[in-house]
């Protein structure tokens, strides 16, 4: 069973994604659309904004209570397990988003997990109160 905390998380990711522009999907089993395939794997969010000439991809996790094990753990299994298919003359975008609480940055704040994923800190009132970008090389 989530915690509170981590419904907060969730929503407030949601509400973002939401001014953003993409169609959200919360803990999907199963993918919502034949172009993309995942199995042993759930996102805590889903997102995809898809026409004719885009198709983003954004998998959210919210963690309360982050480590880097768990965190290298999901990478892993989105690394083997996630496909999906592009089409010519079609930009792309594929997006990690790791929800964390104000306060646990330090615990997942290394070069490996911030080269793949971009940190949002929510807070305890769930707002979304900064958003770090993945490190670009």
């Amino acid at each position: 069973m989530e915690s509170s905390f981590h419904e907060l998380l969730k929503d407030a990711v949601l509400d973002e994604l939401k001014k953003e522009g993409y169609e959200l999907y919360v803990e999907p089993s199963d993918p919502p659309m034949s172009r993309v395939e995942w199995n042993f794997y759930r996102p805590d969010i889903f997102g995809i904004i898809c026409n004719e000439t885009t198709f983003d991809l954004l998998f959210a996790e919210c963690e309360t209570n982050p480590n880097i094990e768990r965190i290298n753990g999901k990478i892993s299994k989105i690394k083997r397990w996630l496909t999906f298919q592009k089409r010519l003359n079609e930009s792309h975008d594929f997006n990690l988003v790791l929800a964390i609480p104000t306060g646990m940055l330090r615990r997942v704040n290394c070069r490996l997990i911030r080269k793949i994923w971009d940190v949002w800190i929510v807070s305890c009132k769930g707002k979304i109160v900064h958003k770090m970008p993945k490190i670009r090389d």
